[in-house]
């Protein structure tokens, strides 16, 4: 099987300094040979748009894909898309022929239930944020960044705010994965393995045991 990579950051700074960017192509390193890999792709966009002028590499990357057979692989499936029916747009044009390091063993279902999940959680992330911030204004918070913090302290905040809401991201898609994997037919053991299968962790780091996935499902 040949592989066609594409790459996406989101700022010319990214870009330029390898922050994101590095992470990725070690994420294909890792799980793909580099003589397997017959051509990289790197773009410097959002994922907003999906259309040939806004992501012209990824329009390349698919096109070399159709002509030739080959397979287009991603890091993460972010890179390729926030959005479901733009991700599975791609999946359909290929044929199937995706993956992303981050969904092993990858099909239409997984896509369509890792997408929508990422897509749900968005929503719920913004819909909590402008009830937070409208119920600070009515307490008469002044709203913003006082001016007399630091830089450093600033990014130490930034860096913080990140990890946990990629914790929460990470157990709110653990549950939501038990409940669909529930309605499919699945034992507690068979979820436990596919959560654990698919790097999922617990929230003291652990694996997942047929316990643990009862109290998700009990919590639901």
């Amino acid at each position: 099987m040949k592989f066609v990579v594409y790459h996406r950051v989101s700022t010319k700074k990214q870009g330029k300094s390898g922050l994101g960017l590095n992470a990725q192509k070690a994420y294909i390193k890792h799980f793909i040979n580099k003589q397997d890999i017959v051509q990289e792709f790197t773009e410097i966009a959002t994922a907003k748009y999906m259309d040939c002028k806004t992501r012209p590499q990824l329009c390349k990357a698919i096109e070399l894909c159709k002509l030739n057979g080959y397979t287009l692989v991603v890091a993460k499936i972010d890179r390729l898309s926030r959005k479901t029916e733009h991700a599975l747009n791609i999946y359909n044009q290929l044929d199937g022929r995706l993956q992303s390091c981050d969904i092993p063993n990858l099909d239409k279902f997984t896509l369509t239930l890792f997408m929508a999940i990422a897509d749900r959680e968005r929503e719920l992330i913004s819909i909590r944020t402008k009830q937070a911030l409208a119920e600070k204004k009515k307490q008469g918070v002044k709203l913003g960044k006082p001016s007399n913090f630091t830089e450093k302290g600033r990014a130490k905040g930034r860096e913080a705010n990140s990890q946990k809401a990629a914790t929460n991201k990470a157990n709110i898609q653990a549950q939501e994965l038990c409940v669909l994997y529930k309605q499919k037919g699945f034992s507690l053991r068979q979820i436990a393995n596919k959560l654990n299968h698919n790097g999922y962790k617990t929230s003291r780091g652990s694996k997942f045991k047929p316990t643990t996935i009862k109290r998700l499902l009990d919590r639901a």
